[in-house]
Formats: C-alpha cells, sequence, structure tokens
C-alpha cells in the first residue's frame, strides 16, 4: 500500500485510497506536505488529468508501493 504525506510528525503518512488517482500533489500554498491527488482513476490507477500528463511525458510523483 503506498503512503502520503509522511514527515517527522507524521512518519506513517496517510493510507492510499484505492478509488482515488495515485499520484502525489503538493499543495498551491500554505503547507510543505503532500497528499494524493483527489479524482477518481479513470485510466488504471490515474486520473483523466494526470493520465493525460504521463502520455505528453511528464515526471509523475507517484509513491513506492510496498
Amino acid at each position: 500500500m503506498r503512503r502520503y504525506g509522511q514527515w517527522a510528525g507524521n512518519e506513517r503518512g496517510n493510507p492510499e485510497d484505492p478509488t482515488r488517482c495515485v499520484v502525489e500533489v503538493w499543495p498551491a500554498s500554505g503547507s510543505w506536505i503532500p497528499y494524493q491527488c483527489q479524482r477518481k482513476r479513470v485510466a488504471g490507477v490515474l486520473c483523466k488529468q494526470h493520465e493525460k500528463q504521463r502520455i505528453a511525458g511528464r515526471n509523475l510523483s507517484i509513491p513506492e508501493h510496498k
């Protein structure tokens, strides 16, 4: 299972929601803790937006599956 938002204050992070996109996203402002994309999965384990970015060749931040 993937973990999101791991940091010194939350070493275990948050478990993956299997209905949501697996990409780790960073808040626009206010926080330095990444979280799981909140969009629903459409293309396998990715949402429509991140699937388009993957096809375009962008690097996506996906936590390691443990």
